[in-house]
């Protein structure tokens, strides 16, 4: 008898997809008399002082933020500047959208908005800042190649993940058992998402897969959509939907996968069904969709 040759691994890394988004990335220098109005977004924002003195309002509470000092501006928070020092100031911007249930997470953990120069985030994130500010001015004057954008991510991925391991260090808060229980149903909901990925088939009946959750946490149904509810402002259906968009717009706008192929991946029956669902979603068919992301990109590389 022939004997099977063997192997072991030597290593292992988790399969990784993100669904992420940067957005607004810029370098700003102001003068003293230099303010913006109150305003809000979905998206996270890191504000770092590069020189000069600013004052930033944030959820009503004044930072007076000096150089070197980092501000980290979660989805929801209102913010506006209010003044600066008399020899004005230049900062630099980032603001980033994931939608990855553990990574969000961690971003939430801490409560804490101001750090200063000398804290061990402020300081642990200045190298990444800096080479994304360089990348930036280089992208004002010039397009950058390809070999440069990749850098761009290479130097987005080492800035996220030296903040949430900072702040995973500097956590002040413990979280709740009803934030620890919405946290299982959002992972349960995205492990639904890969099961359709994998098997392109989903649920006609949002209720039997909620009710397969709350069996899995040995909750009732009412308990589930009323403690997600409390801790992420919707019902778990319309995270679901949500999840499903994301995935929908991510293979719209980075893969050459037919629409009919993305409707299959994503458990609809058929392409119209799809369209029609993804039209309630964004007010344009996915066709559409993705014919504006290929403009957009077109426009910023060209």
């Amino acid at each position: 008898m022939t004997k099977l040759a063997e192997a072991m691994y030597l290593g292992r890394l988790p399969d990784v997809r993100m669904s992420f988004q940067l957005m607004g990335l810029h370098a700003r220098k102001a003068d003293s008399n230099w303010t913006y109005p109150s305003h809000e977004h979905t998206m996270y924002e890191i504000h770092w002082m590069m020189e000069g003195q600013m004052d930033m309002v944030v959820n009503g509470q004044l930072y007076k933020q000096s150089k070197g000092d980092l501000l980290f501006i979660r989805p929801g928070m209102t913010h506006s500047c209010t003044g600066a020092g008399p020899e004005g100031f230049s900062y630099f911007s980032v603001h980033f959208s994931v939608h990855d249930t553990s990574f969000c997470r961690e971003l939430n953990r801490c409560n804490d908005i101001y750090y200063p120069a000398v804290s061990n985030l402020a300081s642990g994130l200045s190298a990444s800042l800096s080479a994304l500010y360089e990348l930036s001015t280089e992208h004002l004057s010039d397009s950058l190649s390809s070999s440069k954008q990749m850098k761009v991510h290479a130097a987005v991925f080492e800035l996220l993940g030296s903040l949430v391991g900072q702040l995973s260090d500097h956590a002040s808060v413990t979280l709740s058992r009803k934030e620890i229980i919405a946290h299982q149903i959002a992972e349960h909901i995205e492990d639904s998402v890969n099961y359709i990925h994998l098997h392109g088939e989903i649920q006609e009946n949002n209720r039997t897969w909620i009710q397969d959750i709350a069996k899995s946490l040995n909750m009732s149904t009412s308990q589930v959509n009323r403690i997600f509810r409390e801790i992420y402002g919707q019902p778990p259906r319309k995270f679901l939907s949500e999840t499903l968009l994301n995935e929908a717009q991510r293979l719209l706008k980075q893969t050459d996968l037919t629409i009919d192929h993305i409707a299959m991946m994503l458990g609809y029956k058929t392409n119209a069904h799809f369209s029609r669902q993804f039209k309630r979603w964004t007010g344009i068919a996915p066709s559409e969709f993705r014919s504006h992301s290929q403009q957009a990109e077109h426009e910023k590389s060209s």
